[in-house]
C-alpha cells in the first residue's frame, strides 16, 4: 500500500543483517568533526545504564581508540573498507600482552607506520593520547 503511493520502503534488520538494508555512517564522515560525533554516538549509544563518573577514564581511553581507529578507516582505507567490520577487526587485532610490555600488536605496527610518513595525521594524534592515557610511552 505504502509503495503504491510512493514511498520508498527500507528494511533496518537487527535480528538477521543479511535481510536488512544496509546503512554504513562512514559514508558520511567528510571531516574530523564528523568522526567525533560517530564516536560519541557509538558511546552514548552503547554505554550501560547507571554508569559513574568513575569510570570517566575508560571511556575517555575508548572515545580515543575509536577516533584514532575510525580516523584512520576515513583516511587510508579503501571505499569498500570504510565500514563498521573494519573497525571490529581492528579492535580484534589490538590485543595486549600484560607479560611482554614490549610487545606490539598489528595496530600498533600499523599506526606506527603511518606515523613515519605523516606524525600530525589525525589518526596518529589520537592513537598516540589513547597510548599515553593507558600508561604506554609512545
Amino acid at each position: 500500500m505504502l509503495v503504491r503511493h510512493g514511498y520508498t520502503i527500507k528494511v533496518l534488520n537487527t535480528i538477521n543483517f543479511a535481510k536488512s538494508m544496509h546503512y554504513n555512517p562512514f559514508h558520511y564522515i567528510r571531516s574530523e568533526k564528523d568522526i567525533l560525533k560517530l564516536v560519541n554516538t557509538i558511546i552514548a549509544n552503547t554505554k550501560g545504564e547507571g554508569e559513574k563518573s568513575s569510570e570517566d577514564f575508560w571511556v575517555k581511553a575508548e572515545r580515543l581508540l575509536y577516533c584514532a581507529l575510525i580516523g584512520f578507516i576515513y583516511y587510508e582505507a579503501p571505499e569498500e573498507e570504510q565500514n563498521f567490520s573494519t573497525l571490529l577487526e581492528f579492535l580484534n587485532a589490538s590485543e595486549a600482552r600484560e607479560d611482554d610490555e614490549e610487545f606490539k600488536n598489528a595496530v600498533d605496527l600499523m599506526f606506527e607506520e603511518l606515523e613515519a610518513e605523516d606524525p600530525e595525521h589525525f589518526a596518529v594524534r589520537q592513537y598516540k593520547k589513547y597510548k599515553m592515557a593507558a600508561g604506554v610511552v609512545c
